[in-house]
């Protein structure tokens, strides 16, 4: 028996769901949840085998709170049930190591099968939103090199900072800079930083509030 915890702001979402799962034998809908502060205190104490969440809800993200998760409980499966398919937002699961990303008009037959996938062990993202972060990534593809200097900008880091961090001349900095404001189509660190974060290039915890 696969034990869920189920978490949405919307009832009727939730109500829908578990009229599905009601005629799943294999599957057993053990708690709900309706914002991100319960689904957290929820899953830490009952350690479900499966979390179905959607991905905006009020409270903490079910993206920001996943390492907890599975840090208290390491065999949880988690997949993400959400309207946006923006590729910030899918790139910050897949690096918070969401187990499956699924869109909300995901007909149900599809719905059990990411159910599944994650639960053998498997990754689990719908091919559509595969794509849409993979041509996300492609259109601002930085090197190696250039990515180190991002991460640096993020941390609000000067050139020289940079340069002795990654011990490499300033001149190099500033030229690795240029080129990731001509990648992101911006006009400054502070615009690119913004950039980053919101197309899941950097991460958000790491860049100064």
């Amino acid at each position: 028996m696969i034990r869920i915890l189920l978490a949405d702001d919307h009832q009727i979402v939730r109500d829908g769901l578990r009229i599905i799962f009601q005629t799943i034998d294999s599957m057993e809908i053990i708690d709900e949840a309706e914002n991100g502060d319960e689904l957290l205190e929820k899953a830490l104490h009952t350690k479900p085998d499966l979390i179905l969440s959607d991905l905006k809800m009020p409270g903490i993200s079910i993206v920001d709170s996943t390492l907890k998760i599975k840090a208290a409980s390491p065999e949880t499966r988690i997949i993400v049930l959400t309207a946006y398919d923006d590729h910030g937002d899918i790139y910050r699961a897949m690096k918070n190591n969401i187990d499956g990303y699924i869109m909300k008009d995901t007909p149900p037959e599809q719905v059990m099968e990411a159910i599944r996938t994650v639960m053998s062990g498997e990754v689990y993202y719908q091919q559509d939103v595969k794509k849409q972060l993979e041509e996300a990534l492609e259109a601002v593809r930085l090197t190696p090199r250039e990515q180190e200097v991002f991460d640096c900008m993020g941390e609000e880091l000067s050139n020289q900072e940079i340069a002795d961090r990654l011990h490499v001349s300033e001149t190099t900095v500033k030229s690795h800079v240029s080129q990731i404001l001509r990648k992101t189509s911006q006009p400054n660190r502070t615009q690119a930083v913004l950039y980053g974060v919101d197309h899941g290039l950097l991460n958000k915890d790491n860049v100064p509030k």
